[in-house]
């Protein structure tokens, strides 16, 4: 692989053009790495990788019950190779840039789970990310010629990769009270499986809110152009950029972000505010000095 030639930004708008199930998720996730560390090489990361397939493919039969795999890889990642949930220092950014936790073998839910998926799919499991409220799950499921074979469906496997762990229902409902503060009733579509995109939404949205309570506002402005790659219809999104673009000194890109709000369809609540808050940011525009 020719890694001079990585051009994160480009690539990552690449990789979304077309199907959800063709979207390379690691790759992507080393897009999104690259905007931070703009000295990433993609061959170390995909080096590490491969070593974890190398080990997988020695320690895990997946001839096996979906248990019984489930369990073996997260023996091997959690307790043989150290790949863990980072409690102490959850919200350091380095938890959630994919070339950092192959290094550390510290992260967050959705990227340690990125982690468990490359080495999955590269054994030919289907396993799928769960957008569990608050906690990141991953869902192990039955080969896919299981369900045309007549015989009874296995059940999927929930597994948690910040704790390595498998989890029943009734653990979900105890993370569930955990992360929500009891405030949320378990519901059974929690563990259904997203899409690559929403996976992609919710890593940059994590970093998004991360850089925005900590003040980096270039690091934040481009996760915000990212996930409007993903979706141009965000309106959180857009309004965080606009926010950020004030922030930067960018009036005017800010009072354009706005005025896409204006063309938003159903019109948004609050369309005197945002008028006055385009008003204000083009009389900024005349008070700069130039």
């Amino acid at each position: 692989m020719n890694t001079s030639a990585f051009a994160p930004k480009a690539e990552f708008a690449a990789l979304l053009d077309g199907d959800d199930e063709a979207i390379d998720l690691f790759r992507a996730a080393l897009c999104i790495a690259a905007e931070h560390y703009p000295q990433l090489e993609p061959e170390d990361s995909y080096q590490r990788l491969a070593k974890l397939v190398e080990q997988a493919r020695e320690h895990i039969d997946t001839r096996q019950s979906l248990e019984e795999i489930a369990s073996q890889l997260c023996y091997l990642l959690y307790q043989q190779v150290g790949f863990s949930g980072d409690s102490k220092d959850y919200y350091n950014p380095d938890n959630s840039y994919i070339n950092r936790v192959l290094e550390t073998h510290r992260g967050i839910p959705i990227t340690l789970a990125l982690v468990y998926m490359g080495v999955g799919e590269a054994l030919g499991l289907n396993i799928d990310g769960v957008g569990f409220p608050g906690h990141f799950l991953l869902k192990l499921r039955p080969a896919e010629d299981d369900k045309s074979s007549g015989k009874p469906q296995t059940e999927s496997v929930i597994i948690d990769p910040f704790a390595g762990q498998i989890l029943s229902i009734a653990d979900c409902k105890d993370l569930l009270g955990v992360s929500s503060g009891n405030s949320l009733p378990f519901k059974p579509e929690f563990l259904n499986s997203i899409s690559k995109r929403a996976i992609l939404q919710r890593m940059l949205g994590n970093l998004k809110a991360i850089y925005l309570n900590t003040a980096d506002y270039p690091q934040a402005l481009s996760l915000c152009d990212r996930l409007l790659l993903l979706d141009n219809n965000s309106v959180q999104d857009r309004i965080d950029r606009a926010g950020v673009l004030e922030k930067l000194e960018c009036y005017e890109p800010a009072a354009q972000d706005l005025e896409q709000l204006l063309k938003h369809k159903p019109p948004l609540q609050g369309q005197q505010a945002l008028q006055r808050k385009i008003k204000e940011l083009r009389a900024l525009i005349q008070g700069k000095p130039h």
